[in-house]
This record gives structure tokens, C-alpha cells and sequence, in this order.
């Protein structure tokens, strides 16, 4: 470098002629797929053995994040494909809460609601023995609930035994949602929302 000079290299700055706003830019925007997303205020459970569909304005967990089959009872010989899905929106209190009932094994928590059936009417249990009924469960936030609560807004299906493990930043649920050969368990993502 000559001892005369300011710089080597010099830079020009300034917006483009037509400037996106500056969150379409941001880290947030472009790292997070739920940035700026609905709150998840329903979860259900659905039974493909059944031909149950989607219901209206939820979105159903397909796959894994390793892309195997989010199917509950994956792995399991002559069970029923029960598969998650989800409801986003503002028109109710968002989920805080998501969980897993052992049923006649131990006590719902305070607060919380269990999924007993499916949208169709179909039982929800979630376990691969008719032995035993798992269901899941979920928490609503209060309706004079603050803006910054934290609330869930993603959810997914894991397969421990497959190696997979939760995406960065989701809760995991430690408890084996099927109790047969697969251990399938459900992390879930929480931020705060303003609503």
C-alpha cells in the first residue's frame, strides 16, 4: 500500500432503483421458515387406514426431517397410518403447549386438552397396541394472555431410531410416542408472537 493513499479498495454504497423493504433482506426472514408465520392454534390427529383426509385450513405432517413417512406408527406391521396435523391462525388464543398423555398411566396436566378422536369421529390413539392408548395432547394460551407469550409455531415427527434428532431451537418431548420397535417422538418450535 502507498503511504499516500486512503484506501486499496473503495465500495459503493445505496438501495437499488427499486428497494424491497428491508425485512425482505433480513437473516430472520431468510433463515426461519416460520418467520412471520401464524401461531399454531389446533393440532389434530388423522387416520389414513381410513381414507381421513386433511380438514379444511390444517396442514398435515408428512415427513420427517430426513424424509421418511411422519406416519405415528411407522414401522409398525398392520397399524393404522396415523399422521399430525396443524392449524394456524390468529381468530383464537395460539397453542403454548404440546404433549404426550400415557393414558391410565398418569394424570393430564392442569390446562391442557387431549385429542381422544380424530375431525372424522375415528379413535385418536396414537400407539401401535390396542393395549395401551397414547394420545396427544395441547395447552392454550389465555385469552388475556400477554403479546410476547411464548407460543408454538412449528411442530414436527422425528425418528430416534433412523438417527434423527429435533431441527435447532424446537422443545423435545421426551417421551417415546410409540411404544412398539420404532421410537417416534414430536419437537416442537416456540417464539414469542405478537398478536
Amino acid at each position: 500500500m502507498d503511504d499516500h493513499r486512503v484506501a486499496d479498495y473503495f465500495v459503493v454504497a445505496g438501495l437499488p432503483d427499486n428497494p424491497l423493504p428491508l425485512e425482505e433482506y433480513s437473516n430472520e426472514a431468510i433463515l426461519k421458515p416460520t418467520y412471520k408465520q401464524d401461531p399454531i392454534t389446533d393440532v389434530a390427529v388423522i387416520n389414513r387406514s381410513l381414507s381421513e383426509k386433511v380438514p379444511k385450513g390444517f396442514t398435515c405432517i408428512e415427513r420427517t426431517p430426513l424424509g421418511f413417512p411422519a406416519d405415528l406408527n411407522h414401522g409398525s406391521i398392520r397399524c393404522s397410518e396415523m399422521y399430525m396435523c396443524y392449524r394456524r391462525s390468529r381468530d383464537k388464543p395460539p397453542l403454548t403447549d404440546i404433549g404426550i398423555l400415557y393414558e391410565g398411566k398418569e394424570r393430564l396436566m392442569t390446562g391442557c386438552e387431549v385429542v381422544h378422536t380424530t375431525p372424522f369421529g375415528n379413535p385418536a390413539n396414537v400407539n401401535n397396541s390396542n393395549s395401551s392408548r397414547i394420545y396427544i395432547t395441547y395447552r392454550r394460551a389465555s385469552e388475556n394472555a400477554a403479546s410476547d407469550t411464548l407460543t408454538v409455531v412449528d411442530i414436527a415427527i422425528i425418528l430416534t431410531n433412523k438417527g434423527e434428532t429435533p431441527p435447532h431451537a424446537y422443545c423435545m418431548l421426551n417421551k417415546i410416542l410409540n411404544k412398539g420397535m420404532v421410537s417416534i417422538r414430536i419437537p416442537y418450535k416456540e417464539k414469542h408472537t405478537h398478536t
